[in-house]
């Protein structure tokens, strides 16, 4: 729609209402009409949308339209543009909910959280949960309503917006007192009124206080703040609040038995519920004045009436629409869940396959380092120069097949980094023995960070690289368990207690209470070293028996 259509829809809705309402609406398009910027333009668009819903719902809509076609023709993907995407679709569920096409409002609604939640926007995530609320509300399915809300809440008091909390204080309030839940509903009402609220919310707070000195009996407190709210609402132009004052004025002078004065109001209620095209206003409007027509012996009215009542009142309590909102859930409920399936599936498949890759990686390392190492017998220098080149092109190598696991899977991108980085420091020792400890060391921690070890590979290996070890152990110390001899072993290899707990699918402190027994069993100091005591211990024994040998 043009820039021109758009101001005469907007004049013409206008005209009927106050000047004030006027000003402001020029104002809005005035500014629209001024820039040149589109991200300024479809900002300002939804403000002007925002302003004139209070009095013409098919303008704004007609407005949001056309700030959905913008976006729909530029095809961005910024941040910016999909947050005012998400906020358009969540004015389109608010008319729609506004003129009962419940449906509609429902996937409007789901296709804002949707894009929310996607970008991650708290401002529009907050304003979606908060018209999921209402939108339950309308529905009286009060539980799912209080639990959109309390979301709404718990978002909306981290950005510490006051206008946006006190909107949603007071819609649970009225969500409680509308499962008759009064006090809960006052401890709401006294959050919103504890706020800096401005004329007309402060109004809509006393509305729902008057119907609940309504239920308690307190007629004339609930006709004076109705009266007021009406006086406030024609000030503000806010037409919806303003068709709810006369229906409550109203209905209080039927309880008063004072007929003659209740229709007035009624007919200004439903006048203006007819302009909004506001169905769930209307429904009770007609079934009121219908009433009312009955006591007054105006029967023909009262059919006529009734008669619109029970067409408004079907179309709302369809039970055909019940169930295609139950679909509209599930669907939506099912098609988020198979994504995630989906991504979950991938992720570990990928994991898988980088486990595997590791493994691979490393016990080739392995074997060419040590390959390396002995053919190089005959000229150390030449040897080393050979081994660092060969490793460096191994590692070239193995960098670029580590990097393309990293894209498939950045969750496993410090496992690989450590991992690069400790090999870059194995190459560069000079002691053999050293760098054949820091392998061992790097096989094992690998091996740590895979969330299944296969027990017979791992347990072979350790017989490996832990031999001679293992047969100190069995020969010179008997008193240590078989559990106490494999935490030895991987002491030998230079891991932590944390990675040890790791291998061994066991708590750190399982660790450490194994390793106080050894120490105990050893009658060792907590300042000394296991492992070289044990060596120790076994150098000494095997000098005594040289000597003992010797001197035979």
């Amino acid at each position: 729609m043009k820039l021109s259509q758009l101001i005469g829809l907007v004049l013409l809705t206008s005209i009927s209402y106050s000047q004030t309402q006027d000003s402001i609406a020029l104002s809005f398009l005035q500014k629209i009409k001024a820039t040149t910027n589109d991200s300024v333009k479809i900002n300002l668009e939804l403000q002007l949308a925002n302003r004139t819903r209070f009095f013409d719902i098919d303008t704004s809509r007609t407005i949001v339209n056309n700030v959905l076609e913008t976006l729909k023709h530029k095809g961005s993907q910024s941040y910016y543009y999909k947050k005012q995407k998400a906020k358009a679709l969540n004015y389109l569920g608010m008319f729609d909910w506004q003129q009962d096409k419940t449906d509609e409002a429902l996937y409007h609604y789901f296709g804002a959280l949707d894009i929310c939640e996607a970008i991650q926007d708290s401002t529009g995530l907050g304003l979606t949960l908060h018209n999921l609320g209402m939108f339950y509300r309308t529905q009286k399915d009060y539980t799912k309503s209080k639990q959109y809300f309390r979301k709404a809440i718990t978002i909306r008091e981290s950005l510490k917006s006051v206008t946006d909390l006190a909107v949603s204080y007071h819609m649970l309030a009225n969500t409680y007192y509308n499962n008759k839940q009064n006090d809960s509903s006052l401890i709401y009402i006294n959050k919103v009124k504890a706020l800096p609220i401005s004329k007309r919310r402060e109004a809509t707070v006393n509305g729902t206080m008057a119907a609940i000195h309504y239920a308690s009996g307190a007629l004339d407190k609930a006709m004076g703040i109705y009266k007021e709210n009406i006086a406030i609402f024609k000030a503000v132009n806010d037409q919806t609040e303003l068709s709810i004052s006369h229906s409550n004025t109203a209905f209080l002078y039927t309880a008063l038995k004072d007929n003659d004065v209740a229709l007035p109001h009624l007919d200004s209620a439903i006048f203006i519920a007819e302009k909004l095209k506001d169905r769930d206003l209307l429904v009770g409007q007609y079934s009121n004045r219908s009433s009312l027509y009955r006591k007054q012996k105006r029967y023909a009215e009262a059919l006529d009436d009734y008669k619109i009542y029970k067409a408004y009142y079907d179309s709302i309590n369809d039970t055909k629409k019940a169930k295609r909102i139950t679909a509209l859930e599930l669907s939506h409920k099912f098609e988020k869940e198979k994504l995630a399936d989906h991504l979950t599936i991938e992720n570990e498949a990928t994991m898988h396959k980088l486990y595997f890759l590791l493994f691979v990686l490393t016990v080739l390392m392995s074997v060419i380092i040590l390959w390396l190492y002995r053919k190089n017998t005959k000229n150390k220098l030449e040897k080393e120069q050979l081994g660092k080149l060969r490793t460096e092109l191994e590692l070239l190598t193995q960098e670029k097949e580590l990097k393309r696991a990293v894209v498939e899977n950045s969750l496993r991108q410090e496992v690989l980094h450590n991992t690069l980085g400790r090999i870059k420091n194995i190459i560069k020792l000079e002691d053999s023995k050293k760098r054949k400890i820091e392998l061992q060391s790097l096989f094992a921690t690998l091996l740590s960070e895979k969330t299944e070890v296969d027990a017979t590979s791992f347990q072979d290996y350790l017989n490996k690289v832990c031999r001679n070890f293992k047969v100190t152990l069995n020969t010179q110390f008997p008193q240590f368990t078989e559990k106490e001899k494999q935490i030895l072993c991987f002491m030998t290899l230079d891991l932590n207690t944390t990675e040890i707990s790791k291998l061994l699918n066991t708590t750190v402190s399982a660790i450490k209470s194994i390793r106080h027994r050894i120490r105990k069993k050893l009658s060792l100091d907590s300042n000394k070293d296991i492992i070289e005591f044990i060596a120790n211990r076994n150098d000494d024994i095997d000098l005594k028996s040289r000597q003992v040998s010797g001197f035979r």
